[in-house]
Formats: structure tokens, sequence, C-alpha cells
């Protein structure tokens, strides 16, 4: 048996930040739940290899696996495709947070448990701090500030060489407690560093009052990217920040919606069944404050997004998880003559808004006004034209045409060629398309899949966090003009084909090689 193994330093300090093999880092993070999307809960190898290349294509360079171990494929990718890992073990103590969570046996399975993580990753060099809790109800308390000086000394035992955290919530008051009273600092004493879930506030009070505190923003809100990001970058003391969430998940259903004016308040009620709050949504698509994330991370010099056309009178309300319900989209048909909101998200000095040739906007950037921009902009189909200028000179453009109705479907297959081993998945992406070849964005079709060949679908389905249908049949709807298919060898080599088919469309089929199984690294 062979172990890939890595090597290398870890320095931590509120003077000089991040240091890995003495190069600095700034933690460009997001929080991730342990399903895959469609799949659900499943941890096939190649979904867990994908999950780490879309998130290292929007600038990610680490992830917190909140809140439980990460599987075996996991952190195989992460070391193979460079992804640092903050690595997490409980989500409650002693406190129960649900009737019958892991509460009822922490104090009988909390070290074979912490053991069993720490022992079972320790070769993984991806691994660069341990996290001994989330939210903890008691982390103030004697109970719990004794229960996080235990397992901190057994973390650093099993395992020296890497720092230990926990995530403390916050939006504290003038004094050093939490939102409920109880005081952080006690919580945060036998940590080698502060975890900061949704503290921007405090960031900089807390390090007038103790200088030598390095902190990490453990959670974020995704409305908060740019100014959580301005504050991390001029900060040695503030590391990085992991945002809520990086992914869309299964579970707590709504936290990422978005309401009108006048709406009645409360928790998201059926058919909510997904978060609805990742940077990528749950087929691995960008979502608008992705866009806004690729801008401040430096990953793009322009991006821009329309709101969705509102009634008349009311005003969107996004939860604190959501971000206003907007798309890469210039096809509202129903809107003409309206007011649309255009986010335009840039670092640029000056933009400038074009519809159809004519000037709508020519506007300077206010300073310190950040990198996200709301431009109102009449509606009327055609092209929409946005310029982004720094010092006199433009940067970027970027362009938004009007679609025309379905008329193609077109199938796209992330791998052409996969071994037969029942760890591999081919992902194949379904849009609904006009005569010229764009997105619809809007297009919901139900699209039917059919396979041949040693590969079995596994799932069918789209983005839609409310979308309520079945995972697992053949017959599924786009949504925002997407779905995804995804296809699992069956054992055998051959060719596999996946033809997918709706009514008024032109069908659409696609087609991959299916080799023999092969040996991979960190992979069984």
């Amino acid at each position: 048996m062979t172990a890939p193994l890595g090597i290398r330093r870890i320095e931590i300090d509120a003077v000089n930040g991040l240091r890995i093999n003495g190069k600095t880092y700034k933690v460009r993070g997001g929080c991730i739940h342990h399903d895959n999307g469609l799949l659900g809960a499943a941890a096939i190898d190649r979904a867990e290899e994908r999950k780490v290349e879309l998130l290292k294509a929007r600038g990610f360079n680490a992830v917190r696996s909140s809140h439980n171990p990460s599987s075996p494929a996991f952190l195989a990718a992460c070391d193979r495709l460079g992804m640092l890992v903050m690595e997490e073990a409980f989500d409650m103590w002693r406190v129960a947070k649900n009737p019958d969570d892991y509460s009822l046996y922490f104090d009988g399975w909390w070290k074979r448990d912490l053991t069993a993580m720490v022992r079972s990753s320790v070769n993984h060099p991806s691994i660069f701090m341990w996290s001994i809790g989330n939210e903890i109800p008691e982390r103030g308390e004697p109970d719990g500030v004794n229960t996080a000086k235990m397992l901190a000394e057994e973390t650093r035992r099993l395992d020296p060489t890497r720092p230990v955290t926990q995530a403390v919530p916050g939006s504290p008051g003038p004094d050093v407690t939490g939102p409920d009273g109880k005081p952080d600092q006690a919580a945060y004493q036998y940590l080698d560093v502060a975890g900061y879930n949704y503290k921007l506030s405090v960031y900089e009070r807390d390090h007038g009052k103790f200088p030598d505190r390095v902190m990490v923003g453990t959670e974020s809100f995704p409305k908060d990217v740019d100014k959580v990001w301005q504050l991390t970058e001029r900060s040695p003391y503030l590391i990085g920040d992991f945002v809520w969430t990086a992914m869309d998940y299964l579970g707590e259903a709504g936290i990422g919606r978005t309401g009108l004016s006048g709406d009645k308040p409360g928790e998201a009620e059926y058919p909510w069944f997904g978060a609805g709050c990742g940077d990528i949504d749950l087929i691995g698509q960008q979502r608008p404050q992705s866009l806004a994330r690729d801008v401040v991370w430096g990953l793009s010099p322009l991006e821009i997004a329309v709101q969705r056309p509102l009634p008349e009178g009311k005003r969107e309300t996004p939860f604190l998880w959501g971000w206003r319900d907007e798309l890469q989209s210039w096809t509202w048909p129903g809107a003409e003559g309206r007011i649309l909101s255009v986010s335009v998200f840039s670092r640029a000095d000056r933009l400038r808004v074009e519809l159809n040739g004519r000037m709508i906007a020519d506007q300077p950037v206010e300073p310190g006004k950040g990198a996200i921009s709301q431009i109102d902009v009449p509606y009327e189909p055609g092209t929409l034209m946005v310029s982004a200028y720094a010092g006199g000179k433009q940067i970027a453009r970027r362009k938004l045409e009007t679609a025309g109705g379905p008329a193609a479907l077109h199938l796209a297959v992330d791998r052409k060629r996969i071994t037969s081993s029942r760890n591999e998945l081919a992902y194949v992406t379904v849009e609904i398309l006009d005569k010229a070849g764009r997105l619809v964005p809007d297009a919901v079709h139900v699209v039917e899949a059919a396979v041949t060949g040693p590969v079995e679908l596994v799932a069918f389905g789209n983005a839609n966090p409310r979308g309520v249908a079945s995972f697992r049949q053949p017959v599924a709807k786009t949504w925002h003009g997407r779905a995804l298919a995804v296809l699992r060898p069956t054992g055998e080599p051959g060719v596999a084909t996946i033809s997918i088919e709706a009514e008024g469309l032109s069908p659409a089929g696609a087609s991959l090689m299916v080799g023999a199984a092969a040996q991979h690294p960190g992979r069984k």
C-alpha cells in the first residue's frame, strides 16, 4: 500500500498573518456541506473531485468542512489540486441544537471521533487547521470553556503541527460578548486562531483590545463580500474568510431566499428544500454573488447582472444569506418600458452603459463605494453594453443580448473519456438555446433523458432550490434554461451515449468513451 505525503510548514501570528512554506497567504475560503447536489450525500470520488475543481475555478483557495470531517476522496482531491482545508469535528458538544443530535453521544464518543478524524487525515497536506466546534451554545459557560480546553489539548496531542480554531457566532454588542451575552474571550482563550462567524463589524475593535489575536472569518454573509475582503487585505491579523456558502446544498431550506416588501416574515416553507445561498448552485453554475466575488478577488475586471423585474411599488428584500434575484440576462419579455436595475461589479473608476447603441449612463464611481454598483436602465429588447474604465483607459466590456424563443437543446459533457470504475462520473449539462445559439435564461421545459452503453443515469434535475422533483427519474425540468444529468459507469468498458428530448425543440445527443478501470492516486 502507498499513500501520498505532503510536507509543508505553517506559521501564523497577528503581525505577519498566515504563511505556508514562508509565503504569505490570504484565505479565500468557502464553507461547504457534505452533499453533492443532485447526488445527495453520496461521496463518489469523482463528485468530490469535481467539487474542488468548481471551487478552484471560482478563485477559492480554501474550504471549511462545515460541520463534519471530509471524505477521503475529497481530501485527496484537495491535496492533488491545491485547496486548503479547515477540517471541522463538531456542530455541538453537550448542549443540543436539535432533538436527537450529537449532544446525546458527545461524552461517550467525542474522543473516539476526534481521534478518528485527526489520525485518518493527518497526512493530508491540504489540511491547515482543525476546528473543534461550530456555534457551540455553551461556549462561554464554565463547562463549555473546559470542554474547549479539553478538545484543543487533545487535538494538539494528536497533531501538534496545525493550529486549532472554533467558530464563534456574532454580531456582538459594545463589549466583547456574543449575541446571547456569553463572553467570547472565554471561548477563544484556548484557541490558536479565533474563528468569527458574522462579526464583520467588530474585527477592528477586537484587534484593538487583543492585538495578538489571530482571526479568521469562519462564516460571512454573501452580501458582505466586498467589505469583508477589503478589511482582510489590509489586516495582517485577519488571515481570511469563509463565506456561507461556497456551494449550494440540500437542507436549511430557503436561508438564501429573497422576498418582496410587505411579505409576511418567517421561515421558508415548502416547496423550499435547498438552502439557496451558495456562490455555486446545485448543478455547478455561478450565481450572481459569485460574479461579484470574481471581481473582488481579481479574477475578472467586470461582470454584470440584471435584477428580475419587480411588481409595481415593491422592493426586493433578500434574507440574511440571500442575494438579489438577478441573472446575466437581457431577456425580460413583458418588461418593455420598465426601469430595470443593472448590477455592475467592477473596481473601475468610471462606468459606461449603452443600450442598442444609445448612451444610458456615463458616470464616475464614487471613491470608497466599492466594487458593486447599481444603474437603472429602461428595458427594451436588444443589446446592453457595459464598459469599465480605470485611469482613463477601458479595462473591460460586457454584453448581454436579448435571446429569441427556445429552439434547440445543447449538451456539454465535462469529460469525453472516463474509466469504467464505479467511482467515476460524467456530468452532462443540458441547455435550452435560441436559433442563434444563445441561452434562453428563463426557459422551463420538460426534458427526457435516455442512455445507452455501460452507464446508468444516477441523477437528473436542475438547480431550483424549491423545484421539488425526483433526481432519480429520466424526466426533469430546466431552470434558468439549464438542467444536469449525471452518468455513472456500470463497470464495463465501451461507448456510452445520452440523448435528450423536449417537446418543440430539436433533440440533442452526446457520447463518451468508457475505458477499463485504472488505478488513480488517492482513489480506491
